[in-house]
């Protein structure tokens, strides 16, 4: 039965149609198991900063030294394109593992959405809860990261 207002009580057909939760020891271990699940969630936040900033780093920079004396045609030589692959395959598979984690992370929040859709309270205060004690625990880190990043732009940036 779908509610379409909180209420306290067992959790008939919790996500699944199959899977019934009629005991107070089985709701507990899933309001326990979904407050885990919260807590990731916000740590999966700081390895998606983490893995950003090492995508980037990863991207190819100007291999050869130009001058005005070099041709404009010496940097297509067999040397620079081979040092030149192989940074862009580094970096393709830093991309790809960048956008696993993405989908991964999308995936448990929709989850941890649909938990919440329940209406049930039992369920909405653990997850409250643990998106609380994981903003609180990796809160800090994560404005750090953020604030590094901003900072690092910010130098890039030229006052004339």
């Amino acid at each position: 039965m779908m509610h379409m207002w909180y209420w306290f009580g067992y959790l008939n057909e919790f996500l699944f149609k199959e899977f019934n939760v009629t005991t107070t020891w089985g709701v507990l271990s899933i309001c326990l198991g979904l407050t885990a699940l919260a807590i990731v969630y916000e740590a999966m936040k700081i390895l998606q900063v983490f893995l950003r900033k090492q995508t980037i780093a990863s991207l190819p920079h100007e291999l050869s030294m130009q001058d005005e004396k070099s041709s404009l045609l010496s940097k297509i030589s067999s040397r620079y394109l081979g040092r030149s692959t192989r940074l862009y395959c580094s970096s393709y598979l830093l991309w790809l593992l960048e956008v696993f984690h993405f989908t991964i992370h999308t995936t448990l929040g929709y989850f941890l959405m649909l938990a919440v859709m329940t209406y049930n309270v039992y369920v909405n205060i653990a997850l409250v809860m643990g998106a609380g004690i994981g903003y609180f625990i990796l809160g800090p880190t994560l404005v750090e990261l953020n604030m590094a990043q901003y900072n690092n732009k910010r130098k890039d940036i030229k006052c004339l």
